[in-house]
């Protein structure tokens, strides 16, 4: 053997030694992991930059879909949760707020006799057509009829000077967070400006008399309100004697299911169409009126499968990103693969990679998401607000999508031979 032969096998053995010790002596250290990952970001900035826009964007259209979906719950039970009582009896047809159907109009008198009962209220609700005063087009607005005596919500609006002007049969008080394609005067919101503007509502005259505040949903975005005269006229087609929901409170409402239990025994005391009605509580109604817009409904679907979507997209994002870095530095990896590094440091160092790129992307984005909420809120009139829920939520979406791509993009590498790669 030539000396200089035997001057680099020793000088091989003595950097396999060398190395050995470095590894045994940082393995194990999370520092010198976020170290080298940290220095992989910092080499070129310009593709961590876009790197970080891609993730940003998959993070961005989570939480506009989680928002979507989240107003889909909140405008479902905007006007269940106006409702002054304990009890909501409805008919066993009700399909949703806007579309309950009917039970005899009687009932109310019928439950109000229960022992356990303080009093019972009427509401009536539907669809109507409305013409915008401005430029005269047709629209399908919310319409809902009061006992004035007994307000079935609870809104300060109803003063007693308020509730002598919606007296007269026509008179009503419109939700000033009706669309402005209603046609409020100026051109954004009604107002005072409105008060004594009277249109068509389903071919008679409607008055506006004042406004008060509920809130609009996705599936009316306008309502009005006014006595339950008022709704018979403006409401095509007869009626008869019919009420739409009857709100029942309780004498001791924290005797909740004994007087449940009481209103249902009443209700399968009765024979005729009073029979087919059925009674739950306030938030049993609430949930279930979640549940149909969720499950039952395109609505809930198309939204749900967005979110779905969004970590599809995300992952896919996420991983060329990371596969595209591993190849980029696919001979530096290579290197740590001969010199000894096990095949776990290697996923360790791309996770923590993976890591800090999702949470470099989150923050920028969760920004982002809060301008596009207030925005869509504002020009579309559908409450859209970010919760701390929603946060954790994509906050988890993205570091799972984040780093199963980074395992995924480093199979290749871990199946490589290092002698192979160079």
């Amino acid at each position: 053997m030539s000396a200089d032969a035997s001057t680099t096998s020793k000088e091989t053995s003595a950097a396999k030694t060398a190395a050995s010790s470095h590894t045994a002596k940082h393995r194990g250290r999370p520092g010198r992991r976020t170290s080298l990952a940290w220095k992989n970001l910092t080499d070129a900035p310009v593709r961590t930059a876009v790197s970080i826009g891609g993730i940003g964007f998959a993070i961005l259209l989570m939480f506009m879909q989680l928002g979507f979906l989240g107003s889909v719950g909140d405008t479902a039970t905007v006007v269940l949760s106006r409702m002054n009582c304990d009890i909501i009896v409805r008919s066993k047809d009700y399909l949703n707020v806007y579309d309950p159907t009917s039970v005899p109009g009687d009932l109310p008198q019928w439950l109000e006799g229960i022992p356990e009962v303080r009093s019972a209220v009427p509401l009536d609700i539907g669809v109507t057509v409305w013409q915008s005063p401005e430029d005269d087009s047709f629209r399908a607005i919310a319409l809902m009829g009061i006992d004035l005596d007994k307000p079935a919500f609870d809104l300060p609006e109803l003063t007693p000077p308020t509730r002598s002007h919606l007296r007269p049969p026509g008179s009503v008080l419109i939700d000033d967070a009706s669309h402005k394609s209603f046609g409020p005067k100026d051109k954004r919101k009604f107002g005072k400006r409105d008060f004594g503007t009277t249109t068509d509502v389903a071919g008679s005259p409607a008055t506006i008399k004042g406004t008060f505040f509920m809130g609009t949903g996705l599936a009316a975005n306008g309502a009005l309100l006014g006595t339950r005269e008022t709704f018979d006229a403006l409401t095509p087609g007869p009626r008869g004697n019919r009420v739409s929901l009857v709100l029942l409170s309780l004498e001791n409402p924290e005797a909740l299911e004994q007087g449940l239990d009481a209103v249902k025994q009443r209700l399968q005391s009765l024979s005729g169409p009073a029979s087919y009605a059925e009674a739950m509580t306030l938030d049993d109604a609430m949930g279930s009126e979640r549940k149909r817009w969720y499950y039952q409904t395109p609505i809930g679907m198309i939204f749900g499968i967005g979110v779905v979507l969004g970590v599809v997209v995300g992952g896919v994002i996420s991983y060329m990103v990371l596969a595209s870095d591993v190849m980029a530095h696919l001979s530096e990896y290579a290197t740590l693969k001969a010199i000894g590094y096990s095949n776990s440091f290697l996923v360790k160092t791309l996770l923590t990679q993976s890591t800090l790129l999702a949470l470099l992307a989150f923050p920028p984005s969760l920004l982002l998401a809060c301008v596009l909420y207030y925005a869509t809120s504002y020009y579309s009139s559908i409450p859209i607000r970010m919760t701390w829920t929603w946060i954790g939520v994509v906050l988890a979406l993205t570091l799972f999508m984040c780093n199963a791509a980074g395992v995924f993009a480093l199979r290749k590498l871990l199946k490589a031979e290092p002698a192979s790669l160079f």
